[in-house]
């Protein structure tokens, strides 16, 4: 593995976790809507699903891409 293949690695970990940061946040945020009794088709809770969707998709995208990375380089963590 070359140094830009772990930097690159290293830096898809870094924003792994603050996307991860960014999906809880966003979790909590649709939660608090809820639980206050905005209902679900209301447009604040719409534009919050919105964004936790959004960030969660992101997310997932990364990681998939990181995974495979890592299988490309047999690293198992």
């Amino acid at each position: 593995m070359t140094k830009e293949e772990k930097r690159l690695l290293i830096s898809q970990a870094a924003k792994l976790t603050a996307l991860g940061i960014k999906v809880e946040e966003e979790r909590k945020k649709l939660r608090k809507l809820i639980k206050s009794g905005v209902p679900y088709y209301d447009p604040k809770a719409q534009q919050a699903l919105k964004r936790f969707l959004d960030a969660d998709e992101e997310w997932k995208l990364l990681e998939a891409e990181h995974l495979k990375l890592k299988e490309k380089f047999n690293i198992i963590y």
